[in-house]
């Protein structure tokens, strides 16, 4: 049964009732319509969360344990936050696919190692940097079930979408009818469109394998733009200008929303790119939505550990 035959249905049953019983049948559902909506909304992110771990599995099977695709090109950053990501220290690691309970079970079998060895034989240790491209399972849930709004009518625009975690979250947690990868990696590009395939998702998500200054027309109708650590280990720094340059002339449409991993501002102070972004971004204060993010997430509305906090959310002027 589809939404608009219920919608009749229900209309059917109030018009066979008497006035007296119809009211004492309205004010039922009036009594119980919070408990309906929580018992049938646990029903649907129970389903999403086995469909997301579903295609985690898939996307194990297809990448090695770092996450790089061999047709893939990591730019170690020579500034920022990041510069002191040594490759030789440095491990990649895609959060979508391996959580941290994950990482210690590979660690436990051998698979993988959290330190290295400062003085080979010695025990002058030191933990690697673990750097993803990709956003956890908790940062999907945090996107889409608490931090954005009702999608309906939304186009959601993912900037390299790597293996599609942020197009499946908003496919299982959202009813964003028009739901866009833009992915410059062919092997990448190939697994979303695996992943889409298999489980049905052909409706309402698109992957186009591009670069995104290629896709004037699609950024601009964006009504959702998510920018999750997508340029700084993948470009040099005047390609990062560039491409920031023409997010600022094309992410206009007022109202529109940008989710950021890391924030604007430490990326183009990183990159010096000094754009007027007092007139272009409002970044919105999601504090409250992050410690009722955290509570559900992680049983602590303040936790010390939650990613949460390094997503943030601007809206267009």
């Amino acid at each position: 049964m589809d939404v608009p035959t219920a919608i009749d249905g229900f209309k059917n049953i109030i018009s066979s009732l008497n006035n007296e019983n119809s009211l004492h049948f309205l004010n039922w559902v009036k009594e119980n319509i919070n408990d309906l909506i929580d018992k049938q909304i646990k029903v649907v992110d129970h389903n999403s969360d086995i469909v997301l771990e579903s295609i985690r599995e898939d996307i194990r099977t297809l990448l090695p344990l770092n996450g790089v695709t061999p047709t893939e090109k990591i730019c170690t950053p020579s500034v920022g936050p990041n510069a002191d990501c040594e490759s030789t220290t440095t491990e990649h690691i895609d959060a979508f696919c391996f959580n941290d309970d994950d990482i210690d079970d590979l660690c436990d079998e051998g698979q993988m190692s959290r330190n290295y060895c400062t003085n080979c034989g010695s025990k002058s240790i030191q933990p690697l940097t673990f750097i993803t491209h990709s956003a956890s399972v908790k940062e999907i849930k945090y996107i889409f079930r608490h931090l954005l709004g009702d999608l309906r009518g939304k186009t959601v625009v993912d900037v390299g979408s790597r293996t599609g975690a942020l197009l499946y979250g908003a496919y299982l947690m959202s009813e964003a009818p028009c739901i866009v990868g833009v992915e410059i990696d062919p092997t990448f590009c190939h697994i979303q469109q695996q992943m889409v395939t298999k489980y049905g998702m052909k409706d309402r998500i698109q992957v186009f394998q591009k670069d995104v200054q290629q896709c004037d027309s699609l950024i601009q109708q964006a009504d959702v733009l998510i920018l999750n650590n997508v340029f700084e280990f993948f470009m040099p720094l005047d390609v990062q200008k560039s491409i920031w340059n023409f997010l600022y002339q094309n992410v206009r449409k007022k109202g529109s929303y940008v989710v950021t991993v890391p924030s604007v501002q430490e990326s183009l102070q990183s990159i010096e790119l000094p754009l007027d972004l007092d007139s272009w971004l409002q970044e919105i204060p999601t504090g409250e939505v992050t410690a009722r993010a955290n509570l559900l997430l992680y049983g602590d509305p303040v936790t010390e550990d939650s990613e949460l906090t390094q997503i943030h959310l601007y809206q267009v002027k």
